[in-house]
């Protein structure tokens, strides 16, 4: 899935990190999961816990993160005769098959009540016969909960290679994009047995932390204004399926209790330090940018202050070299990987 400040590109990085620094490690927490990139990769080697504030990352987590394996679906193979991803991709969906609201159908796809342009008039019905049939079968005792996620995730997979937006749902397209008027069909995600007993949380990070310990804790919080909710807004509301009161050209669901005090200027220092300050995990990995709103040397004094000084370590990768309007002048653009271990009794 395509999604803002994902870390594939520093899997290596990191690994290089944790293979120096704390290759007897049993567990690793990964707070600010996003996709669960990170947590992904790590499974196969630690038992994981994985947080993130959205709901999308939630299921997501609950699905790749907590499942060992393809799920059984034995309840629902026995009602339908035959595997539910099967079941669903297959059907054909017109109007009258839905048995309420077709929210994502009624506001973003264009027709009486509608004129955005995130889907199709067909995906969007797809979406909302889905995601109410899963809730069925959910109520009926049809799913176990880790079914139940992993058939959710499947849709939140598959929802972005349909839809009609440049790479977020901060805005649609005017045009139709060819792959937006492909038939959207439920993607089985890989999963990956670890045989431990892995964790996902739907929390706010700083107040978990006072909950959790480990050994190792990777902390990839936003690192400008930008905030998440509202450049995945769609995808937040298919999750949460709530039928939410949503405003302006691009309907928008009120956000307010998701803000991430990590894209606010005056509290982004305050928010880092406190949860430096009680975060029990030895082995601190952060990854930041050199566009972030807090500065290396703010962080560097954080980690300092709170970790085992002659630890500390900073480690530049370039990203890209590009050039600001005001003076043509270039700048390089880095990712940033920080380290230090802290004096914790796990």
């Amino acid at each position: 899935m395509r999604y803002i400040g994902s870390k594939v590109l520093l899997l290596e990085q990191i690994e290089e990190i944790i293979n120096d620094k704390a290759k007897d490690s049993k567990s690793l927490c990964d707070i600010f999961s996003g996709t669960s990139t990170v947590a992904r990769y790590f499974k196969k080697d630690f038992e994981i816990i994985s947080n993130d504030l959205l709901y999308l990352s939630f299921i997501l987590q609950k699905a790749i993160i907590e499942n060992e394996k393809y799920p059984n679906f034995t309840k629902i193979i026995n009602h339908l005769g035959k595997d539910p991803f099967d079941y669903l991709n297959d059907l054909e969906i017109n109007l009258s098959m839905l048995k309420s609201t077709p929210f994502i159908y009624e506001n973003y796809s264009p027709n009486f009540k509608s004129k955005r342009q995130y889907f199709s008039n067909e995906n969007a019905l797809r979406i909302d016969y889905f995601r109410q049939t899963i809730e069925e079968w959910k109520n009926k005792h049809l799913l176990e909960e880790n079914e139940y996620y992993y058939l959710l995730a499947g849709l939140i997979e598959a929802t972005p290679f349909v839809s009609n937006i440049a790479g977020t749902y901060g805005a649609y397209l005017k045009h139709w994009d060819n792959r937006s008027l492909k038939k959207l069909e439920l993607i089985k995600l890989e999963t990956i047995s670890n045989n431990k007993n892995n964790k996902s949380y739907n929390r706010d990070a700083n107040e978990l932390i006072k909950e959790i310990k480990g050994d190792i804790i990777y902390i990839d919080p936003p690192y400008n204004k930008r905030q998440y909710a509202p450049n995945y807004h769609v995808l937040e509301t298919i999750s949460r399926y709530d039928n939410p009161i949503i405003s302006g050209i691009t309907g928008m669901r009120p956000y307010k209790e998701l803000k991430s005090k990590y894209c606010i200027a005056k509290d982004v220092l305050n928010s880092f330090a406190d949860l430096i300050k009680n975060a029990n995990f030895k082995h601190i990995i952060f990854s930041y940018s050199t566009e972030g709103i807090m500065s290396i040397e703010q962080i560097e004094a954080v980690l300092k202050e709170y970790g085992i000084e002659n630890t500390y370590q900073l480690t530049k990768i370039p990203y890209r070299r590009y050039k600001r309007r005001a003076g043509n002048v270039e700048h390089d653009l880095h990712e940033l990987l920080f380290y230090i271990e802290k004096d914790v009794k796990c």
